[in-house]
């Protein structure tokens, strides 16, 4: 698919910039194929608060395509530079509105993992539809705010179609956040509206990304993302991209640069 998750995520929230990495990469046709994806990724914003939140990630993704399933499981590193009011969810993203310390800590974020089915064209014609799921495990420092400490659960249906070179896109989303202690989070539908572009090898992604807030006290998260994917060898991908905020829900800007291996 076009821009199947990290991700992201999430994606919208659970929809990571890491997944846009894997637009580059064909389907599994004459058997499983494993890749293997890392990088950095950079955000800032001030989430309605009196000073702005930094975070610094390191993804470690790892993906296996089979048939038509698709594997992924992910493990996030984070440095976390914050005033308080803002907790890291899923991918490292972050979830404002949760009381946390003040400070900066680091140490490693909540695995993910993701399972993602295409419909076979078969049952669909040239349609692209997909459906999939995700699970975020609470094994991260909640005392650090680099987890809620909750399990959270999100699915996903994505349909794309293709024209010559430009592949539009739509994905629907909902997800389920375990509540932290004393916090009531609130459950709630993600978006994400874009297209791809191909230029040869090389491969143009935008979209624009939506996701309810996680409390009542923040602003929904809204955003606009582009990124290129392009090849420097016959097994790696490097993908560049970035994000602008819309809304007070989300950060006031992102930059990620990642590299993904095919193992085979």
């Amino acid at each position: 698919m076009f821009r199947p998750l990290l991700v992201g995520l999430s994606l919208a929230a659970l929809a990571s910039p890491v997944m846009a990495q894997q637009t580059a990469e064909p389907a599994a046709k004459s058997g499983p194929s494993l890749s293997f994806t890392t990088g950095v990724d950079y955000s800032s914003g001030d989430y309605g608060l009196a000073d702005k939140t930094k975070i610094l990630v390191v993804p470690i993704v790892a993906r296996l395509l089979a048939d038509d399933f698709a594997i992924t499981g992910s493990v996030p590193y984070i440095r976390l530079d914050t005033p308080g009011g803002v907790v890291i969810g899923p991918d490292g993203k972050p979830i404002p509105g949760v009381p946390t310390t003040a400070g900066k800590t680091n140490g490693f974020g909540d695995p993910t993992v993701g399972v993602k089915y295409t419909v076979p064209s078969s049952l669909v014609g040239d349609v692209d539809l997909s459906v999939g799921g995700r699970v975020k495990l609470p094994v991260a420092s909640r005392s650090k705010g680099l987890s809620t400490g909750k399990t959270d659960y999100a699915a996903t249906v994505e349909a794309g179609y293709t024209f010559g070179t430009v592949s539009p896109f739509v994905e629907v989303g909902y997800r389920w956040l375990g509540d932290p202690d004393g916090v009531n989070l609130r459950n709630g539908p993600t978006l994400s509206v874009g297209s791809s572009f191909a230029f040869g090898k090389t491969v143009l992604i935008t979209s624009y990304d939506y996701a309810r807030s996680a409390t009542a006290s923040t602003d929904d998260s809204s955003d606009l993302f582009g990124g290129v994917a392009v090849p420097v060898g016959r097994r790696l991908t490097l993908t560049g991209y970035g994000t602008k905020g819309l809304s007070n829900g989300s950060p006031d800007y992102g930059v990620g640069l990642l590299l993904t291996a095919k193992a085979f």
